[in-house]
Protein backbone atom coordinates (compact mmCIF):
# COMPACT_ATOMS: atom_id res chain seq x y z
CA UNK A 1 0.00 0.00 0.00
CA UNK A 2 2.85 2.19 0.84
CA UNK A 3 4.29 1.32 -2.50
CA UNK A 4 0.93 2.98 -4.21
CA UNK A 5 0.88 6.03 -2.63
CA UNK A 6 4.45 7.03 -3.13
CA UNK A 7 3.82 5.91 -6.97
CA UNK A 8 0.99 8.30 -6.83
CA UNK A 9 3.29 11.11 -4.96
CA UNK A 10 5.54 11.56 -8.10
CA UNK A 11 3.02 11.14 -10.40
CA UNK A 12 0.92 13.91 -8.63
CA UNK A 13 4.27 16.51 -8.16
CA UNK A 14 3.58 17.87 -11.20
CA UNK A 15 -0.13 19.04 -10.16
CA UNK A 16 1.11 20.08 -6.57
CA UNK A 17 4.82 22.04 -7.94
CA UNK A 18 2.43 23.66 -10.82
CA UNK A 19 -0.50 24.96 -8.51
CA UNK A 20 1.98 26.28 -5.72
CA UNK A 21 4.92 27.29 -8.22
CA UNK A 22 7.43 25.24 -7.23
CA UNK A 23 10.57 24.76 -8.93
CA UNK A 24 10.91 21.35 -9.95
CA UNK A 25 10.38 18.47 -12.44
CA UNK A 26 6.55 19.49 -12.56
CA UNK A 27 7.51 22.72 -13.27
CA UNK A 28 9.95 21.94 -15.89
CA UNK A 29 7.78 19.70 -17.36
CA UNK A 30 4.89 21.81 -18.28
CA UNK A 31 7.74 24.53 -19.48
CA UNK A 32 9.00 21.91 -21.71
CA UNK A 33 5.07 20.87 -23.05
CA UNK A 34 4.17 24.60 -23.32
CA UNK A 35 7.79 25.26 -25.64
CA UNK A 36 7.39 21.81 -26.67
CA UNK A 37 10.63 20.54 -25.97
CA UNK A 38 10.46 16.86 -26.90
CA UNK A 39 13.69 15.87 -25.25
CA UNK A 40 13.14 17.29 -21.90
CA UNK A 41 9.39 15.63 -21.68
CA UNK A 42 11.27 12.45 -22.06
CA UNK A 43 13.56 12.66 -19.90
CA UNK A 44 11.41 14.11 -17.13
CA UNK A 45 8.97 11.15 -17.95
CA UNK A 46 11.43 8.55 -17.97
CA UNK A 47 12.32 10.12 -14.84
CA UNK A 48 9.14 9.65 -12.88
CA UNK A 49 8.73 6.11 -14.79
CA UNK A 50 11.85 5.15 -12.84
CA UNK A 51 11.10 6.32 -9.37
CA UNK A 52 7.58 4.52 -9.81
CA UNK A 53 9.43 1.46 -11.09
CA UNK A 54 12.26 1.35 -7.97
CA UNK A 55 9.33 2.07 -5.61
CA UNK A 56 7.43 -0.69 -6.65
CA UNK A 57 11.20 -2.78 -6.53
CA UNK A 58 11.46 -2.09 -3.14
CA UNK A 59 8.25 -2.61 -2.15
CA UNK A 60 8.14 -6.69 -3.55
CA UNK A 61 11.59 -7.11 -1.69
CA UNK A 62 10.40 -5.50 1.76
CA UNK A 63 7.61 -8.14 1.54
CA UNK A 64 9.79 -10.76 0.45
CA UNK A 65 11.92 -10.01 3.71
CA UNK A 66 8.88 -9.45 5.75
CA UNK A 67 6.76 -13.14 4.98
CA UNK A 68 9.02 -16.27 4.91
CA UNK A 69 6.42 -17.93 3.30
CA UNK A 70 7.08 -16.09 0.12
CA UNK A 71 10.91 -16.77 0.70
CA UNK A 72 12.42 -19.98 -1.78
CA UNK A 73 15.06 -22.44 -0.65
Amino acid sequence: MVAIQLAWLAGGIVVVEYLFRYPGLGVALIDAVNYRDVQVVQAVSLLIAAVYVVVNLLADLVSLAANPKLRSN
